[in-house]
């Protein structure tokens, strides 16, 4: 395939620019749950049962993205999510809700596997930790916009009204702009801006059961599913309980806590942005031995927390602020950076399906961990066991570091075991 000059650039730049309102969009359609729900018994059954559908969406997204093209998935995806948002506006009895947001966590897992396989084969090796940096403000200003939006629907006279949700209606409506956005921006653009190296296009194309035995072998893929289960299980219940643990344990307003909260996330762009940098300039691309030392951090800062909360305000929004960073920079690292240079492009979808299906299954977790832990032991105790999945998360990372020094890939291995060298 021969370019015209400035075109792979252009084409680049389109992606990046679709992918990243896509996936904004995206995420309204995820946050907006954990704002509009009521009770807390209610709040952790709708959480599970979304985390349980997305983890399977995760999988057979990524599936279907290596099989079918990342533009059609992650298109399908937001369509089904559009579907079952807007639906959330008229019918939020218990039943009918828990089924769309089944069918939500579905459609929302189509989007990871499918926009990470489209930037994995527009941006080289090298190139793309920075990129996924600047691209994962995408979901991290996404949420803080689901938070705003939700805010200011309740505070200006748009709430419920004869059953009717207008959050759900604005933010479904939000995910079909952006939607339409990014079928417009990638039209035309092929499914691959570079050419296959030579030598790797010949033989026959291996089976599909092949690809999956070899990627359930890859070491580096069951190290990173197995530190990720442990961190996002953290990262979700601290994303949808913040305001709820400021409320009942500090005694802040709806308000107030919303506001604290939020620092979380704003702060935690900072995370991936600099992991984006770090991990070329200062790791030499050893991206286990820094998850390592983030996640030893994040226990550090997790031990301190309930010290810096009893301070005060400015101590509260430091800690938060220092869990948004580590958990969002850590999480992006190992489930995206990490990821992609483990595998062959034509395994890129189902390997992150993969480690973020296996990561997912925390995130289904967590609410019912929220709710019966800090039931029987309380807040301050739930930090404790965060400091215990931080240590242990850290500990995966340092093990596969430490492996990574003494292994050196021997000469003639395949194209998959090619991509298989240390992180």
């Amino acid at each position: 395939m021969t370019l015209k000059p400035g075109t792979l650039e252009s084409w680049r730049g389109q992606i990046f620019l679709a992918a990243w309102t896509l996936y904004a969009g995206y995420y309204i359609c995820r946050k907006d749950m954990g704002e509009t729900a009521g009770g807390s018994l209610h709040f952790a059954v709708s959480l599970a049962c979304f985390g349980l559908t997305y983890a399977l969406g995760q999988v057979v997204g990524g599936t279907l993205a290596d099989r079918y093209g990342a533009r059609r998935i992650a298109l399908a995806g937001a369509a089904i999510s559009i579907s079952c948002t807007l639906l959330l506006a008229w019918f939020s009895q218990p039943v009918p809700a828990l089924l769309l947001q089944l069918g939500n966590g579905l459609g929302q897992g189509f989007g990871w596997p499918s926009l990470l396989k489209l930037i994995g084969a527009s941006f080289r090796r090298g190139e793309r930790d920075r990129v996924l940096g600047w691209w994962s403000s995408s979901y991290i200003l996404g949420g803080l916009l689901a938070t705003s939006l939700t805010a200011w629907l309740l505070h200006t006279g748009f709430a419920v009204h004869f059953g009717f949700h207008p959050a759900y209606f604005f933010s479904s409506a939000i995910l079909f702009c952006a939607a339409v956005f990014f079928y417009a921006t990638t039209k035309g653009v092929p499914d691959r801006l570079f050419p296959l190296k030579p030598g790797l296009s010949t033989g026959s194309r291996p089976t599909q059961a092949h690809d999956w035995s070899l990627l359930l072998r890859n070491r580096n893929v069951q190290m990173i599913s197995s530190m990720y289960f442990f961190l996002k299980m953290t990262r979700y219940t601290l994303l949808f309980w913040l305001p709820h643990y400021l409320i009942s344990g500090f005694g802040y307003s709806v308000h107030g806590a919303e506001h604290t909260a939020s620092y979380f996330e704003l702060c935690g762009f900072l995370g991936p942005l600099a992991v984006g940098y770090a991990t070329q300039r200062w790791f030499r691309n050893r991206r286990m031995a820094l998850g390592a030392t983030m996640l030893f951090t994040l226990a550090f800062v997790c031990l301190l927390h309930p010290m810096l909360a009893e301070s005060g305000w400015f101590g509260m929004v430091v800690s938060i602020s220092l869990m948004g960073i580590l958990i969002h920079g850590a999480d992006l690292l190992m489930s995206g950076m990490a990821v992609l240079d483990a595998v062959p492009e034509r395994l890129h979808g189902r390997a992150t399906g993969l480690v973020n299906g296996f990561g997912s299954i925390g995130q289904v977790i967590s609410p019912l961990l929220a709710t019966l832990f800090v039931a029987r032991l309380g807040w301050a105790q739930l930090f404790d066991l965060f400091v215990f999945f931080a240590l242990v998360a850290g500990s995966i990372c340092a093990f596969a570091a430490h492996l990574d020094l003494s292994l050196t890939p021997p000469p003639n291995r395949s194209v998959l075991e090619t991509a298989d060298q240390p992180l």
